[in-house]
């Protein structure tokens, strides 16, 4: 018997216009993972209450997980296994340049994000923990993650980068490299620049 007549769920994860999708299962044209909901019931609180709750969703064989393919792959990966995927690490990471280092990292800042909603408290640390060890490694990266981390409300993860850009303010400040972003973010740079300064003297 087809291992895939037991996946009675679908995890559809967000379209994207750079993913032609097609499947040999079914007729979705979106990117999406058939998986059992006994293993989602079982690995997910969040997920448990929606097929608990008696609700319209709760009856549908599609869960719309608001991330996107990379992330989502990961997260289906934990379900499975209770593991995240590494990212690359040595001489792979440090040969990537800035825009592949940051696809690396968007799916692990989302999951970040959805793991507060989803009560998935160990994918969040996991996750967290994978983003400042991107930022130690890779500090020119802070602006754009600064900024990736106020999009998903993560404050202490926007705390942690200001503080890498902290040194550079001025700098950055007249060379025009922080106009992309707001002015509420500026100000967290501002201010630990003030505090490394303080501590300085």
């Amino acid at each position: 018997m087809n291992c895939f007549s037991f996946r009675d769920i679908i995890l559809e994860a967000k379209a994207t216009a750079s993913i032609c999708w097609t499947c040999s299962i079914c007729s979705l044209s979106v990117p999406h993972v058939h998986a059992h909901k006994a293993v989602l019931y079982s690995s997910c609180d969040y997920l448990r209450a929606l097929f608990q709750s008696g609700m319209q969703e709760s009856q549908s064989q599609i869960i719309k997980v608001p991330a996107s393919w990379e992330a989502m792959t990961k997260l289906v990966k934990w379900f499975y296994t209770d593991e995240l995927p590494n990212p690359p690490s040595g001489c792979l990471w440090n040969n990537m340049d800035s825009k592949e280092k940051l696809c690396v990292l968007q799916p692990y800042l989302e999951l970040c994000w959805l793991s507060d909603f989803w009560f998935l408290k160990e994918v969040h640390d996991i996750s967290y923990k994978v983003a400042l060890s991107c930022l130690d490694s890779a500090k020119d990266l802070s602006i754009k993650i600064i900024k990736i981390a106020a999009d998903f409300s993560l404050w202490k993860l926007a705390e942690v980068a200001a503080h890498y850009l902290a040194p550079s303010y001025r700098q950055l400040y007249h060379s025009g490299d922080l106009e992309e972003l707001d002015e509420v973010l500026v100000d967290i740079i501002r201010t630990a620049s003030v505090q490394l300064s303080q501590q300085g003297h």
